[in-house]
C-alpha cells in the first residue's frame, strides 16, 4: 500500500471541495467493484450449494444406514460428535425450560399489573364521585343564594321610592350576587377538573391495559413457541441427536478414509465441496462486511460533501475572503484506500472464483485502515479542518 511522505495537505476551500468530490467518486467506484464481487459470490454460491445439497442428500441416508460399518476414524468422529450434540440439545432443553419459567412469571406479573390498574381505577371512582357530588351541591347552594338575593332585591324595589329607601341593602345584595357568581364560576371549573381527571384516569387505564395486553400476548407467543420446541426436543431427543450428529459429520467432512463403491466417491466429492462451501461462506461474510463499511462511509462522505458545497456557495455569494484548510496525513492515507482496494478487486470474475483471496484482501484493509476509530478520526479531522478554516470569517 502506497504511503505519502507529506504530513499534511494545505488547500483552499474550493480545492478541498474538489478533493472531497474526487475521493467520493473513487469511493463510489470502489463500492461498486465490491458489489460486483458480491454478485459473483451469490451466483456461484447458489450453484455450489445446489451441487453440495445433491451430494449431501445422496450421502446422508447411506451413511446413516452404514454408520457402524464405516472404517476408522468414522467411529471415533461419530462418538465425539454425538456426545457434543447430546450436550448441546440438553443445554437447549434446559435453556427452554428457563425461558418458559421466566416467560410465565412475566405473564403473571403483567396480569397482576393489569388487575392493579383496574383496582386503582375502582378506588379512584368513589373518591372522584364524592368530590363531584360535593361540588354539585355547592353549585345548587350558590344558585339558591343567587335566586334568594334576586327575589329580595325585587321585593325591596317595590313601592314608591323602594329603590331609594333600601339602596344600602340592595347594594349589599348585588355585591353578594357577584360573589356568588364568582364562587359558582370557581366551583364549575373544579367540577370540570374532577370530570377531566376521571376521563384522564379512564384513558390512562385503557392505554396501560392495552400496552400490558400487548406485552402479555408477545410473551405468550414466545412461551408457546418455546413449549412447542421443548416438546419436540423431549419427544424426539435420541432421533434429533442422531440427525444432528450425522449432519455435522458430513458438513465438517474434510479427508474421508477410503470407502468402497459409489459412496466412497461421493464422500470424497462431499469433502471437496465442503471446502468450497466454507470458502464461499467466508467470502460472502467478508464481502458483506466490506460492502457495509464502504456504504456507511460513502453515505457519510456524501453528507459531508454537501456541507462543504454549501459553505463554498456561501463564500461565493457573500464574497468572503479565501481560507485554507490543512488536511492531516491520516486523512490522505485513508483516502488512498478507495483506489487501492478497488484496483485489487476490480476483476470480479477472478475474485468470484477465489473467495478466500478476496477475504484476505478485504480484511487486510478492514483491519489496517477501516477500523471504527480510524473512520471516526477521518470525518472528525476533516470537519475540524473545515471549522478552523471558516472560523476566520467570524
Amino acid at each position: 500500500m502506497a504511503r505519502t511522505q507529506r504530513r499534511t495537505y494545505r488547500m483552499t476551500l474550493s480545492q478541498f471541495q474538489r478533493y472531497v468530490r474526487d475521493k467520493l467518486r473513487e469511493l463510489e467506484k470502489c463500492y461498486q467493484e465490491v458489489e460486483e464481487v458480491r454478485q459473483q459470490f451469490d451466483e456461484i454460491f447458489k450453484r455450489e450449494m445446489q451441487a453440495w445439497q445433491e451430494v449431501f442428500a445422496y450421502c446422508y441416508p447411506r451413511v446413516a444406514a452404514q454408520r457402524h460399518e464405516l472404517p476408522a476414524p468414522f467411529p471415533e468422529i461419530f462418538a465425539r460428535t454425538e456426545k457434543e450434540e447430546r450436550l448441546r440439545l440438553q443445554k437447549e432443553i434446559a435453556d427452554l425450560k428457563g425461558e418458559i419459567q421466566k416467560g410465565q412469571s412475566q405473564m403473571d406479573e403483567l396480569m397482576a399489573q393489569a388487575q392493579s390498574t383496574i383496582e386503582e381505577l375502582r378506588k379512584a371512582n368513589p373518591e372522584l364521585n364524592e368530590r363531584e357530588e360535593r361540588l354539585k351541591a355547592l353549585m345548587v347552594k350558590y344558585q339558591d343564594e343567587y335566586a334568594q338575593a334576586f327575589e329580595e332585591i325585587e321585593r325591596l324595589k317595590k313601592g314608591f321610592l323602594g329603590s331609594l329607601k333600601h339602596m344600602g341593602r340592595i347594594h349589599h345584595l348585588r355585591k353578594l350576587q357577584r360573589m356568588v357568581k364568582e364562587k359558582q364560576k370557581e366551583t364549575l371549573a373544579k367540577l370540570r377538573q374532577v370530570r377531566r381527571e376521571w376521563l384522564d384516569k379512564v384513558e390512562e387505564a385503557g392505554e396501560t391495559q392495552a400496552e400490558l395486553r400487548k406485552q402479555w400476548q408477545e410473551i405468550g407467543v414466545h412461551v408457546a413457541q418455546a413449549k412447542a420446541r421443548l416438546r419436540h426436543l423431549e419427544n424426539n431427543f435420541d432421533a434429533l441427536v442422531e440427525q444432528a450428529t450425522l449432519q455435522r459429520v458430513l458438513e465438517e467432512l474434510e479427508d474421508p478414509p477410503p470407502v468402497p463403491g459409489e459412496l466412497g466417491e461421493k464422500l470424497q466429492e462431499l469433502a471437496q465441496r465442503n471446502q468450497t462451501r466454507r470458502a464461499y461462506e467466508e467470502g460472502l461474510e467478508a464481502v458483506a462486511e466490506a460492502a457495509g463499511i464502504l456504504k456507511g462511509i460513502k453515505e457519510s462522505l456524501e453528507r459531508f460533501y454537501k456541507s462543504v458545497s454549501t459553505v463554498v456557495q456561501e463564500q461565493r455569494r457573500y464574497s468572503l475572503p479565501e481560507v485554507y484548510l490543512t488536511i492531516p496525513r491520516s486523512v490522505a492515507i485513508l483516502n488512498t484506500t478507495w483506489q487501492e482496494l478497488g484496483k485489487e478487486v476490480q476483476d470480479e470474475k477472478r475474485m468470484g472464483a477465489k473467495p478466500r483471496e478476496f477475504s484476505r484482501i478485504a480484511r487486510k484493509y478492514i483491519r489496517e485502515r477501516l477500523t471504527d476509530g480510524k473512520i471516526k478520526d477521518y470525518f472528525e479531522s476533516m470537519g475540524k479542518a473545515l471549522n478552523r478554516a471558516t472560523s476566520a470569517w467570524g
